[in-house]
């Protein structure tokens, strides 16, 4: 019996950027920081709280996660702002409308970041992200992932694919994966279905190769495997 080979996940181009950011990021941070990290997971251990959808649980979820992401003494404040597509439902029609009342669904910000003055930073929530913790949090990682790399000067220009790939060296790559691609099911008087949802900058395949990648590094530090 032959057995087809299984093919790669990730290009080689893909592959060769994820395996030099990792070395950046271990001169970045040191390698004993680096073994010190976990992954973060969904769970209450990582983050007791009962989310209810409301601004207090992003509170909660930022604190945490500068507590995770070993961020201390930064000013940083947390403010909302709406510009998601409103959706309502019409003779049993599911309708999503965007913020000019067009009827079509248009890219809107999930978070944004900004510096406001020496080691002062403002990190921006849109207000429907409360309603998915999971993607609340990837949401609010990513941000501080900026004011990781841009606020503390290890980078001197913008990068989305390498800040969300500083997420998951960070340990929030579970975060990060689910929200790249997730489905959430919706339901009204008199109909329900699924939608599709997606968030972040790098493809599903890169998020799951360098998750793999941070896992079996920290294995490979766990028993003693120099990298």
């Amino acid at each position: 019996m032959f057995f087809s080979k299984p093919k790669a996940t990730v290009t080689t181009e893909d592959q060769k950027w994820i395996e030099d950011a990792f070395i950046w990021f271990e001169e970045q941070y040191g390698s004993d920081y680096l073994k010190s990290l976990k992954i973060i997971e969904p769970t209450k251990e990582f983050f007791n709280h009962p989310f209810k959808g409301v601004e207090a649980d992003a509170e909660f979820a930022l604190k945490k996660i500068t507590e995770y992401m070993d961020i201390k003494g930064a000013n940083i404040e947390l403010y909302f702002f709406s510009e998601a597509p409103m959706e309502f439902e019409d003779e049993g029609i599911v309708v999503t409308q965007d913020t000019e009342g067009s009827g079509t669904k248009d890219n809107y910000a999930l978070g944004k970041y900004s510096e406001d003055g020496p080691n002062k930073f403002e990190i921006g929530l849109e207000l429907s992200q409360l309603k998915n913790p999971q993607a609340m949090i990837a949401t609010l990682a990513h941000e501080l992932s900026h004011m990781v790399l841009l606020g503390e000067g290890r980078i001197e220009e913008n990068d989305e694919e390498l800040t969300d790939l500083n997420c998951i060296v960070l340990g929030f790559g579970i975060f990060t994966g689910n929200s790249i691609f997730n489905f959430q099911q919706w339901q009204g008087s008199s109909h329900q279905g699924w939608q599709a949802n997606t968030q972040g900058y790098i493809p599903e395949e890169v998020a799951a190769y360098s998750l793999a990648l941070f896992n079996n590094y920290q294995n490979m530090k766990q028993i003693g495997i120099s990298t």
